[in-house]
């Protein structure tokens, strides 16, 4: 499984028109073979977190090669990104939290 985290920042007033964005790679994405969950959240005007969780590294690849996706990072570049911070992980294995 692939753990894919991390921030975006962009100028305040840019921030509702990346949420858009962000709401439709974000559909679009979930319905992805291999997705297991794509979610983007404002935790401040003009910072976003992002994290997605991926069966294989290669359905996380194949998102790239998406329209959708080209979308996005065309409407990203256009708002002015000040910052980019993003990680993948390797999970070998998950368990409930609790119990």
């Amino acid at each position: 499984m692939i753990l894919v985290a991390g921030s975006v920042s962009l100028p305040p007033e840019n921030a509702e028109a990346f949420m858009a964005a962000a709401a439709a790679v974000s559909s679009a994405s979930r319905k992805l073979p291999g997705n297991i969950d794509y979610c983007i959240s404002m935790q401040e005007p003009g910072v976003f977190r992002f994290l997605e969780i991926w069966e294989t590294e290669e359905a996380m690849s194949a998102q790239f090669a998406t329209p959708h996706f080209g979308a996005f990072q065309a409407a990203v570049g256009d708002l002015g990104m000040t910052a980019m911070e993003g990680n993948k992980y390797e999970v070998a294995s998950v368990s409930p939290l609790f119990g």
